[in-house]
């Protein structure tokens, strides 16, 4: 007998599906188009909140704003010494993700951290099949690209998605990548969100470079009764920046997590437009890649 926690996902689903390709056609810029119905609400009082957060974040920077722009792929990349070319990733499908959907559907208003994994089954949660798809579809447009070093989060998810994505950069043109743990997905309380030990990360993934990772167990986590807040999320995402201006680079990739890129679109970053708002600030699909050119100015 089919699970009917499955059909409802599968409805859900279906509804989505039809709503961002009708969104498409009709040229809509519902930054919510891209969410499963389900997580509507979550995803918009989210968003409302890093954005509440931008005073806090534009002190942080103490007197650096950063401002971006939807560039396409073969966009120049910019020669001014404060801009750089970035294509911003999100991981594939993860099993968390495909755990959530599931509990979301069968309680409709309970909270992610609501979902409990005592065994920690589900640790710094890895792709799926579909993940891996999701990643490999990127190939094609990141074959064309020629970026000077490939930043990942120290998450599993995050660095497979990069490594599979980039694979022909990595393997045969040297390309470097770098773990960065400001890229690590919002963290506490859930434990898909608790990375493994830096240990553990170098023997899985022994092409990158965790030189600039400090602390051997996920900094982030605590004792794990605490969930990092709009305001928290914020500032680590204003350092992100920040750290990704003082690299020298100029063409880089950053493969991370839907909430700290939501936090870097919706709690830092400044828009010269609202349509390149639009383009920008919504919801990250899994395995989305979006490319923008991103300047600092004092």
């Amino acid at each position: 007998q089919e699970d009917p926690h499955c059909v409802i996902e599968g409805w859900f689903t279906a509804m989505w599906a039809f709503g961002v390709v009708v969104s498409r056609l009709l040229g809509s810029t519902d930054e919510h188009a891209n969410v499963l119905p389900h997580e509507r609400n979550a995803v918009r009082v989210f968003l409302d909140g890093l954005r509440a957060c931008q005073p806090a974040a534009a002190a942080h920077l103490a007197g650096v704003s950063v401002s971006a722009r939807p560039v396409p792929d073969d966009a120049a990349v910019p020669a001014a010494a404060n801009t750089k070319k970035i294509h911003f990733i999100r991981h594939g499908q993860g099993f968390h993700n495909v755990a959530l959907k599931s509990f979301r559907a069968a309680n409709p208003g309970k909270a992610t951290e609501d979902l409990s994994d005592p065994e920690f089954t589900l640790i710094d949660a890895q792709l799926t099949a579909q993940g891996e798809a999701e990643a490999a579809a990127l190939q094609t447009r990141a074959n064309t690209l020629t970026p000077e070093v490939l930043v990942v989060s120290p998450m599993r998810r995050a660095t497979q998605t990069a490594l599979i994505a980039f694979r022909h950069h990595i393997g045969s043109k040297g390309l470097p990548v770098v773990a960065c743990e400001l890229a690590h997905e919002i963290s506490g309380k859930v434990t898909w969100d608790k990375r493994l030990s830096v240990a553990a990360l170098r023997q899985a993934f022994p092409e990158v470079d965790y030189s600039q990772i400090t602390s051997e167990e996920d900094p982030y986590w605590g004792d794990g009764t605490h969930r990092e807040t709009h305001h928290e999320l914020s500032l680590r995402a204003a350092d992100l920046l920040l750290w990704l201006n003082a690299r020298p680079e100029h063409h880089i990739v950053v493969a991370a997590h839907s909430s700290i890129l939501a936090a870097v679109f919706n709690g830092v970053m400044q828009y010269a437009t609202p349509t390149d708002a639009d383009a920008l600030r919504s919801w990250f699909q899994t395995g989305e890649m979006r490319t923008a050119e991103v300047a600092w100015q004092r």
